[in-house]
């Protein structure tokens, strides 16, 4: 445990400067955008006629930049054991490697909370200055931690997905991959089974959609003479797509970190920079990926055009995932089913 420690005081000492210039970035961005944004008035007529004035609550920035850092700090702190002339240094320390591992994580969890609660602050000083009598300070609160725990939740997937990766380049490339699979899962799934479209309302499975109509709806809240106001709110949490993958979303991460840290580390040496053949990697995600776009191409345009570019596009994917002309036996067997599955 003292080494341990020892590794996080010093880790902490080394992000020191990147933490910074984050958060230097993230009070000029904020100030910039909140002073533009927050201080133009909007008025609007209800329904009896009746002019009223408002102030954005100007909350979607924030939230813009902890989702960008739920994908940018997977990589910078986890870039490093994807460097084997790394490992052989790193691994000799006297801590363990789930150790070394939950300290990197906690790191960029620490970096992404202090970078969001700075800007969502400067935010809130903003409403301040401009006046108590337009807004309601309470719901902030409530969106605020509902922000960090589906920070956390995406953070943690993007975690996961990269360090099943051997090679930096594969890991980014997960995590592109794994934003938009469960969408086209379900847009598949809603070409085939009647009512399945319901299950992504509005683009609900997307990860940053989420956070987006969240805090569309807070914002009527919070803006004292929003003409939603409070009835926007009620109506996201009535409806079911979106409580449903919120909650999809805060699962999977928690079941994202605890694979994470029984995961990592265990990983040979060797296998850094060579071939990413992890299953949650692209051995799962090309076939998925194509078959989903045959459905749904098969069933919108019928054009056999279409299906081969798929095909086409699905070899190129084994091409690039096993770097060269070098297929395996499940490869073509994967491609030849697609294949029987359009005739099918």
């Amino acid at each position: 445990m003292t080494n341990v420690k020892a590794y996080f005081r010093s880790h902490m000492r080394e992000n020191l400067r990147t933490l910074v210039f984050i958060l230097a970035i993230v009070l000029a961005v904020t100030a910039l955008t909140g002073f533009n944004e927050q201080s133009r008035q909007y008025s609007f007529y209800d329904n009896e006629h009746m002019l009223h004035r408002g102030y954005d609550a100007g909350l979607d920035f924030s939230v813009g930049i902890l989702i960008l850092l739920a994908f940018v700090l997977p990589v910078s702190e986890f870039a490093f054991f994807k460097r084997r002339i790394n490992l052989d240094c790193a691994y000799s320390l006297p801590i363990s490697r789930r150790a070394m591992g939950t300290v990197h994580y906690l790191t960029g969890l620490i970096t992404l909370f202090s970078a969001f609660t700075l800007s969502y602050l400067l935010n809130f000083a903003f409403l301040l200055s401009i006046g108590g009598e337009h807004f309601n300070f309470m719901p902030m609160l409530a969106h605020y931690f509902l922000c960090l725990i589906l920070g956390f939740a995406i953070y943690s997937v993007m975690v996961f997905v990269f360090n099943e990766a051997n090679s930096v380049g594969d890991g980014i490339w997960f995590m592109l991959q794994y934003t938009l699979v469960f969408g086209l899962i379900v847009l598949a799934l809603a070409l085939l089974i009647d009512n399945a479209y319901i299950l992504d309302y509005g683009g609900a499975s997307l990860p940053f959609r989420v956070f987006s109509t969240l805090t569309e709806s807070y914002e009527g809240v919070i803006e004292v003479n929003y003409k939603l106001s409070v009835k926007k709110l009620i109506l996201w949490w009535q409806i079911p797509q979106y409580v449903f993958w919120l909650l999809f979303w805060i699962g999977l991460g928690i079941l994202s970190a605890v694979g994470f840290f029984l995961s990592f580390g265990k990983r040979r040496t060797e296998k850094i920079g060579e071939i990413s053949d992890s299953f949650f990697g692209s051995r799962t995600l090309i076939p998925v990926y194509a078959l989903c776009l045959m459905i749904i191409q098969n069933l919108e345009f019928k054009h056999i055009a279409i299906w081969t570019i798929i095909e086409l596009l699905a070899l190129a994917g084994y091409t690039g995932y096993r770097r060269g002309f070098h297929y395996k036996k499940s490869d073509i067997a994967i491609l030849c089913l697609l294949v029987i599955f359009l005739f099918v």
